[in-house]
């Protein structure tokens, strides 16, 4: 390897390179210059882009402005009003305070800066990939307007990695919309080529702007939080638990009025609804957190979205205590642990509590995994006591109910179900339990990836299309998926500038509501789904599809489905797991019943 000397980088690579840290999309520049607008006092920010960023973003806000004499700082690097001295740095109030964002803006793109203060007149200034024009007269409102063109137009490895126009129109929309729900006093609009895109008002009600963040079924489960601890308060909305999604979208935190990612915050949220939230949901919540500025630092991340509390204990306490006294008073939250009474029959009651103990000791013991995949469980450390345990005729009848078909590992006896979500039936060596929906899930996931291979699934038409509210973003993740869509019978397509309408939807769904459907479906799309292969992709929504048509948990079975059901799992490769991963047979040998019962001599 030739060795390279040690040489000063040019202002402009360094410059480059540190856009490349700040700016990351046309939304990042988005972000910024909302930012410089509200710490010049604006109160009205208009947005107006153009391919989705890429040829235009231009902001205009009503502030304060920037002096003639200033200007030509304006662009230069580490250069800002905000800071006066190194104690400042540990006492921020205001959302910009490094001097880098213009600069790194206009060193990857055509930049210009228009500004007039109240009692001047106004004056221009010009960056061209890092070079700087001179201060030029102009004609101007009070305020400043930053236009920026032609992003990343010098590096052209960056502009390759951008998304498409809507996508990433998309996600400027959640930029500008992230930034104005603490601002109910500021008005905001979004324009894309000409067209309003978003408008919020200004409005006296500050929970009004809040619930712009969220759909509008959110709203009549809404609940107001206001509390405090000395300096430190909590302000915001949060959710029902009915309201809480599988991904964390409709989750914003906000420090001083900076929109910030805070795991202390999350988790304090997350343990607030333990016990009230189905697992892998998460609660919707918009958080406003005031802090003293001397007790935080938010120097830690390039992009200002990461914090370091001082006292972190008391944010964690004030934001789960506040969360979960809102809950216990909207009596949606258990002061202690509901006791469940599974039955009323003593008989069958009893029975539950002996199987349970029995099934519970087996459990205990070493689990191994067998040729088929399922689950073996090897001895049991605990034991319930022999006399406690009944006959089992007691309690199941000793005549099978329906016969179940010679099976690989099911034999011809009874299968019976098991608190209306379990399958008990006899194996060649024991005795199998079987998850009713993991199975089921399984089965039909693998027949419609079957059928999918094939060709479309069966649609069909709706008589009253289902409509639907959607962003600018969630409406470009719709169009990139929409030959997917296809394929699993499902047409969706724009119904007004934030609207979708669902035309069509597999016929097998009847039961299922094809606007929840596809709600679920985007939420999940803008996060977890957004950087996998087509066929993962597939593999992923053929998995809602599954998941929601299986039988669930608590949902009674006939003789006959029970038998269906066992008849198909024998078709079906790798029906041992769900799609998830989750088993879903567990199996317990003859000789393991025999241990129990003390038959063996070890």
């Amino acid at each position: 390897m030739i060795r390279r000397p040690i040489q000063q980088l040019s202002p402009a690579l360094v410059n480059r390179i540190a856009a490349g840290e700040v700016i990351e999309r046309p939304a990042s520049v988005v972000k910024e210059l909302i930012d410089n607008a509200l710490d010049a006092g604006a109160t009205r920010i208009t947005i107006e882009i153009e391919d989705g960023g890429r040829q235009l973003i231009r902001l205009i806000d009503d502030g304060s402005g920037i002096p003639e004499g200033d200007l030509p700082l304006a662009f230069a690097s580490h250069a800002t009003s905000k800071l006066l001295d190194d104690d400042d740095l540990f006492r921020i109030n205001t959302m910009g305070f490094r001097g880098e964002a213009l600069a790194s803006i206009g060193a990857v793109s055509h930049a210009r800066i228009v500004s007039r203060t109240a009692d001047g007149v106004a004056h221009e200034i010009q960056n061209r990939g890092g070079e700087i024009g001179a201060v030029q007269a102009a004609a101007a409102n009070v305020g400043t307007t930053v236009e920026v063109r032609n992003l990343f137009f010098n590096v052209p490895a960056r502009r390759r990695f951008l998304k498409g126009t809507t996508t990433e129109f998309g996600y400027i929309s959640d930029a500008v919309l992230r930034a104005a729900l603490p601002y109910p006093s500021i008005e905001f609009r979004l324009l894309h080529h000409g067209r309003l895109s978003l408008h919020l008002p200004i409005v006296a009600d500050a929970d009004e702007r809040l619930l712009a963040g969220w759909p509008d079924e959110f709203r009549d489960g809404r609940m107001s939080i206001d509390s405090g601890d000395g300096p430190y308060r909590l302000r915001g909305l949060i959710g029902t638990p009915e309201c809480a999604r599988p991904v964390l979208k409709y989750q914003h935190f906000y420090l001083n009025g900076r929109a910030i990612r805070d795991k202390t915050v999350q988790h304090a949220l997350r343990e607030a609804y333990r016990g009230l939230t189905e697992p892998g949901r998460h609660p919707a919540a918009v958080l406003m957190l005031s802090v003293p500025s001397g007790d935080v630092d938010v120097n830690v991340h390039p992009t200002k979205s990461e914090v370091r509390f001082r006292d972190g204990t008391r944010v964690y306490g004030l934001v789960m205590a506040s969360v979960r006294e809102q809950l216990i008073g909207s009596n949606l939250a258990p002061r202690a642990a509901p006791r469940i009474e599974l039955a009323d029959d003593p008989v069958r009651q009893n029975m539950q509590e002996r199987l349970a103990a029995f099934f519970k000791g087996s459990l205990a013991g070493k689990a191994v995994v067998d040729e088929r995949g399922e689950v073996a469980l090897e001895a049991p450390v605990t034991v319930p006591a022999v006399s406690s345990v009944a006959p089992m005729e007691q309690f199941v009848g000793a005549k099978p109910q329906v016969a179940i078909p010679a099976m690989k590992a099911v034999s011809n006896s009874a299968a019976i179900q098991l608190h209306n979500s379990y399958l008990v039936a006899e194996s060649d060596d024991g005795l199998i339990i079987i998850d009713q929906h993991a199975l089921h899930e399984r089965i039909m996931f693998e027949e419609l990836l079957a059928r999918v291979t094939a060709g479309p699934l069966e649609s069909q038409r709706l008589l009253i299309p289902r409509t639907l509210p959607a962003t600018a973003r969630q409406m470009a993740m719709l169009e990139q998926i929409q030959p997917l869509l296809a394929r699993i019978g499902i047409e969706v397509a724009p119904f007004g500038p934030d609207v979708v309408a669902i035309q069509s939807f597999p016929s097998f769904l009847d039961k299922l509501e094809p606007a929840d459907f596809i709600a679920e479906l985007v939420d999940r799309g803008e996060t977890e789904l957004q950087n996998l292969s087509e066929e993962e992709l597939l593999h992923e929504v053929l998995d809602m599809m599954s998941c929601k048509a299986a039988v669930k948990a608590g949902d009674p079975l006939t003789p006959g489905e029970i038998e269906a059901l066992l008849a198909r799992r024998e078709l079906v490769e790798r029906s041992s797991n769900c799609p998830h991963g989750r088993p879903t047979t567990l199996r317990l040998s003859l000789r393991d019943l025999e241990k129990q019962f003390k038959r063996t001599g070890f």
